[in-house]
């Protein structure tokens, strides 16, 4: 658990490390904000896949979708129904897990381009009420 820790922590340093290379690079910030985020998840409570590995964000996986959020807007899947905050924007990004398994992730990111949500699935899969 601890080397898991650690792995995580190290991956998360890297990735802000890239992203300030970037040099206003949006996409790259929010590749390592998510990358912290994360790893700052608890992995029994996270929406995520147990023991597929530790999550990593894909380089250059990220795509700004162009959606501003409203105030009172509401996120919603088959699976779940979330209360946004006014002004956030949504991207998607791609996560991977070991070698094999890589999955979309919806993210919404604050003006700073800090993940404060992020949930498995398409940007299509989800409806903006």
């Amino acid at each position: 658990m601890a080397r898991l820790v650690m792995v995580t922590g190290i991956l998360a340093l890297t990735a802000a490390l890239l992203a300030g290379c970037g040099g206003g690079n949006d996409h790259a910030k929010v590749e390592a904000s998510l990358q912290h985020y994360l790893g700052n998840l608890t992995p029994e409570y996270a929406p995520f896949p147990a023991g597929a590995g530790i999550p990593r964000v894909k380089g250059n996986g990220c795509k700004d979708r162009q959606v501003k959020l409203k105030k009172g807007q509401v996120l919603s899947s088959r699976n779940l129904t979330v209360r946004m905050g006014e002004g956030l924007a949504l991207w998607s990004c791609v996560v991977r897990f070991g070698t094999t398994l890589a999955m979309p992730v919806l993210v919404a990111v604050d003006d700073s381009t800090e993940v404060v949500f992020a949930m498995p699935g398409d940007f299509k899969q989800f409806k903006l009420k």
